[in-house]
């Protein structure tokens, strides 16, 4: 009797593991499909020339070969201009070129208030690019980047004078934005 039992729970065992412990395989396959390779693209700015500041008070741009030397006084207007090459490749891509302010970025508080700074964009044909506004169809065009900086004319008695506007982190960036 104990090897009629011993067969009966070694059975009951095994019909308990084949329903609970194992699945029933069917048929299936798999192929491999080509999906092809997605290559990212590309997004630089890169300096053309060095560039320069001209003094534009006299209405006859005059180069300044030493900004640092340079003494503004009320009335002035001083004038940087360089050029880059846009690296811009992808689809959808959309991108900003900008300056940043050197204005707001450092300098004496009375002089940074009397002083306006505006920038522009032209491209080769010195057609403006709108907004900054930089796509992949700009890949290989070189930009001019133009920072006008005006010294208020209006400026009175001895306010700003022997102040400093620092001027050496003035920055050209190429920023992507997200496309619409």
């Amino acid at each position: 009797m104990k090897k009629l039992t011993k067969a009966t729970l070694a059975g009951a065992l095994g019909v308990v593991l084949l329903a609970g412990g194992t699945t029933f395989a069917l048929w299936n396959d798999s192929a491999t499909v080509n999906g092809g390779t997605v290559n990212s693209g590309t997004l630089a700015l890169t300096p053309s020339e060095t560039g320069t500041w001209n003094d534009l008070s006299s209405g006859t741009p005059q180069e300044i070969t030493d900004i640092s030397a340079f003494l503004i006084v009320p009335g002035d207007e001083i004038q940087f201009t360089s050029s880059y090459t846009v690296g811009a490749s992808g689809d959808n891509l959309t991108a900003t070129i900008d300056v940043s302010d050197p204005v707001d970025a450092a300098g004496d508080a009375e002089l940074v208030a009397a002083t306006t700074v505006t920038q522009s964009f032209t491209d080769e044909s010195g057609t403006p690019v709108a907004d900054g506004a930089i796509t992949s169809a700009n890949n290989g065009d070189v930009i001019t980047v133009t920072v006008n900086i005006v010294f208020d004319s209006t400026t009175e008695g001895t306010l700003a004078q022997g102040q400093t506007l620092n001027l050496a982190d003035l920055t050209v960036t190429l920023t992507q934005t997200t496309t619409p």
